[in-house]
């Protein structure tokens, strides 16, 4: 009896465990916070300045490969398209809210957790929008690549009925709405090419903008990188019956170019305005 409690007490101790000087800690009313819970909760548990401010491309690369496992060929490209946010354009350094732009560098229409620009809020976590995708996830514990694919094509359509006239989704914006799921997948999972994650973990990411420690969660062994997301990305279009534009073939190739402001269709190098704008040519 005493070796199971004490076995008990050790596996709750193991849960609980966070790095030291990473334990959770919710914004206060002076730090400011993005449109990504991803990026979030890093800021949450110090892997990025908690206060959201003055994030250098150094952080980016160093928060995202301690916090979660992320490769610094797409921390990079993550970094420098936040640095592009800022009014200043010689800027070396960016505040999370600065991604709070419609259409870029993250912002997109058909967010998994946030409204669109044209309903209002768009950088705040919308319980509404996330119960669409927490739909396709009932009575699961864990995620799956399909059901992960149509609950992401669900939001999609949604939002498109929603707002047919002023709703954004090109090629970019494809490219981002299967990436962001493909992160969770892969971050909050072992990132072992199956898209299995505990429900509870995508949750708390989500919900919470808290990395999931006290539930048991660690960051995957395998890192997320181009390649991984890529692979990932792929399998999650073939698992629903989303028509393509012409020319956009989805994977590493096409992640690696939208981070990299390259048109995924027809490779032309594009600027920071006309996407903002939505009318590159």
């Amino acid at each position: 009896m005493k070796t199971a409690s004490i076995v008990l007490l050790l596996a709750a101790t193991c849960l609980a465990q966070v790095p030291a000087g990473h334990e959770y800690i919710a914004p206060g009313a002076k730090d400011v916070r993005s449109p990504c819970p991803g990026i979030n909760s890093l800021a949450n548990h110090g892997f990025l300045p908690r206060n959201g401010k003055g994030l250098t491309l150094t952080d980016v690369i160093t928060g995202l490969k301690e916090g979660l496992n992320v490769g610094a060929d797409f921390a990079t490209g993550v970094g420098l398209l936040a640095l592009m946010a800022p009014s200043n354009p010689l800027a070396t350094s960016f505040n999370m809210d600065d991604l709070d732009r419609h259409n870029f560098p993250i912002e997109h229409d058909g967010s998994l957790s946030r409204a669109d620009y044209y309903e209002g809020n768009d950088h705040s976590f919308n319980q509404a929008k996330w119960d669409q995708v927490l739909a396709y996830y009932a009575g699961q514990e864990n995620t799956s690549i399909k059901q992960a694919s149509l609950a992401r094509y669900n939001r999609i359509k949604v939002q498109r009925a929603l707002n047919p006239d002023k709703f954004i989704y090109g090629p970019r914006q494809i490219v981002l709405s299967y990436g962001e799921t493909a992160l969770y997948l892969q971050t909050m999972g072992k990132n072992d090419g199956t898209g299995v994650a505990p429900v509870k973990y995508v949750r708390s990411l989500f919900e919470q903008e808290r990395l999931p420690y006290e539930l048991g969660w660690q960051k995957p062994d395998n890192e997320c990188n181009l390649l991984t997301l890529g692979a990932q990305i792929t399998q999650l279009q073939l698992a629903n019956p989303e028509a393509l534009p012409e020319g956009l073939s989805l994977g590493e190739g096409a992640l690696r170019d939208v981070i990299e402001l390259i048109d995924p269709i027809t490779g032309k190098l594009e600027n920071a305005t006309c996407i903002l704008l939505n009318n590159c040519d």
